[in-house]
C-alpha cells in the first residue's frame, strides 16, 4: 500500500512539475515584448473547444488547410483513412488509404496535391487527390524513404509546406527533436529526376530546449514564421524568420479560455485569417481566434 501511495504521489508531482513548467515559461512569455510577432498569440481566445468529430476513429494526427478549397484535411492512424473537414469541424469527405501504417502526417502542396507521411519508416507519399475519389492505395504513389534517425515510433510527426520557399519541412518527434527541409522532393516524383537535399532548418533551434518532444508544425508563408506544436508540453511556439521565440500559446485549462487541458495535439495548421485550427487524439477538433476578429 505504500509503494503504491509512493507511486501514485510520484506521478501526481512529476505532472504537477510539468505543469508548472510550461505554465511559468507561457507566463514568462507574456511578460516579454513580442517584437517580431504578427499573431500576438497571447491574446488569442479559444472559439471551437473539444468538438467531438464523428465517425473518424479515434487516432487523428496532422492537420492542413487547403487555401484553395478553404477547408482542412487530416488523417487517422490505426484505419488509414483521410478527411476533409469544414473550418468548424463537420466532416466533408473520408478517403481510405490501402496500404498505408503509422500515417501521422499530412500538408497541402498545391491543387489536388498532398503528402502525407508515415512516422516509422520514415516514408513521404505524395498522393493526387480529386474529387471523386473514395480510395487511393498508397502502394502505388510516388514514395521515398529517408534513412534519418530510425528509432521505431519516434519519428515523423508531421509536415507544412513551405510555398515561399518551395521546400517540404518535417519534424523529428525526438530521439532527437528535428525539424528538416526537403528540396526536390516534388520534382523527383513528378519528373523521376532524382536531386533530394535534406538540410537543417536553424530556424527552429530555440524551441529544442523548451519544447519537451514536436507533434506538428505549420509555416506561414506570409511571414515566414515557423510554428512549432508540442503535446506534451502543451504548447504552440511562433518563431520568427531570425529564430527568435517570437509567441507561444498554451494548451493548458485556464489559458485563452480553455475550460479543460486539451489531451493530445496531434495537428496544427492556419486559416487566411489568423485563424489556429487544432485536432486531438481521439477525435477532437479546437479553433483559436486571433483578439481582432
Amino acid at each position: 500500500m505504500i509503494v503504491g501511495i509512493f507511486i501514485v504521489g510520484t506521478i501526481a508531482a512529476f505532472i504537477y512539475g510539468l505543469r508548472l513548467e510550461s505554465l511559468g515559461w507561457h507566463i514568462w512569455q507574456f511578460g516579454s515584448k513580442e517584437q517580431a510577432s504578427q499573431f500576438g498569440l497571447q491574446k488569442y481566445r479559444v472559439e471551437i473547444e473539444g468538438l467531438k468529430i464523428a465517425n473518424v476513429g479515434d487516432d487523428l494526427s496532422g492537420l492542413t488547410y487547403n487555401e484553395e478549397r478553404n477547408t482542412l484535411f487530416t488523417v487517422s492512424n490505426r484505419h488509414p483513412q483521410l478527411f476533409e473537414l469544414s473550418l468548424d469541424g463537420k466532416v466533408l469527405r473520408k478517403v481510405d488509404l490501402q496500404g498505408a501504417g503509422d500515417i501521422e502526417g499530412i500538408t497541402h502542396v498545391k491543387g489536388n496535391l498532398y503528402i502525407v507521411v508515415n512516422e516509422r519508416q520514415r516514408k513521404l507519399m505524395l498522393i493526387d487527390l480529386p474529387d471523386h475519389v473514395e480510395t487511393i492505395d498508397v502502394s502505388r504513389v510516388p514514395q521515398i524513404t529517408l534513412g534519418i534517425d530510425p528509432v521505431g515510433n519516434k519519428g515523423f510527426e508531421g509536415a507544412s509546406w513551405d510555398g515561399r520557399n518551395n521546400r517540404l519541412l518535417i519534424v523529428n518527434e525526438r530521439s532527437p527533436k528535428r525539424v528538416l527541409a526537403i528540396r526536390g522532393f516534388i520534382d523527383a516524383t513528378l519528373n523521376q529526376d532524382l536531386q533530394l537535399h535534406v538540410e537543417d532548418v536553424k530556424q527552429a533551434h530555440a524551441a529544442f530546449k523548451k519544447l519537451r518532444d514536436f507533434s506538428s508544425l505549420t509555416y506561414h508563408d506570409a511571414t515566414g514564421h515557423l510554428f512549432l506544436l508540442s503535446d506534451e508540453s502543451r504548447m504552440i511556439v511562433e518563431i520568427d524568420t531570425e529564430g527568435k521565440i517570437a509567441g507561444s500559446l498554451a494548451l493548458w485549462k485556464g489559458f485563452h479560455g480553455l475550460k479543460r487541458n486539451i489531451p493530445q495535439a496531434e495537428g496544427m495548421t492556419i486559416g487566411p485569417d489568423k485563424r489556429i485550427y487544432v485536432v486531438s487524439e481521439p477525435n477532437l477538433f479546437y479553433v483559436f481566434k486571433p483578439n481582432n476578429i
